[in-house]
């Protein structure tokens, strides 16, 4: 029987303080530059449709110089294997836990 990894977003929720320091801090982009991203990607899908990969991530990252193949691969493995995915499955979670203007950076 196959072992099923649980996600890291899943596991947010449940992180101390200093508990979210550690994971950000070991998180090869900054909480601000997830957020933005979200954002980014927010105003991306509005103009056009996800072609189901991470087109506009990439293009966010690249822009930003941030580690694309670290993030991309955290990304792709908390369910956003496409633009609207990262929107849907990620966005929540991390709002939920950094949405409310905390800075644990």
């Amino acid at each position: 029987m196959a072992i099923l990894k649980k996600r890291e977003i899943d596991n947010l929720e449940q992180m101390s303080g200093e508990e979210l320091e550690e994971f950000l801090e070991s998180f090869p982009a900054g909480q601000y530059d997830v957020e933005d991203l979200f954002e980014y990607l927010e105003d991306k899908l509005e103009r056009e449709e996800c072609n189901h990969s991470l087109r506009f991530a990439m293009q966010f990252m690249m822009e930003n110089r941030l580690n694309f193949p670290k993030v991309s691969s955290w990304l792709q493995q908390n369910g956003g294997y496409c633009d609207c995915k990262v929107l849907e499955q990620i966005a929540p979670a991390w709002r939920k836990v950094f949405g409310d203007g905390e800075d644990f950076s």
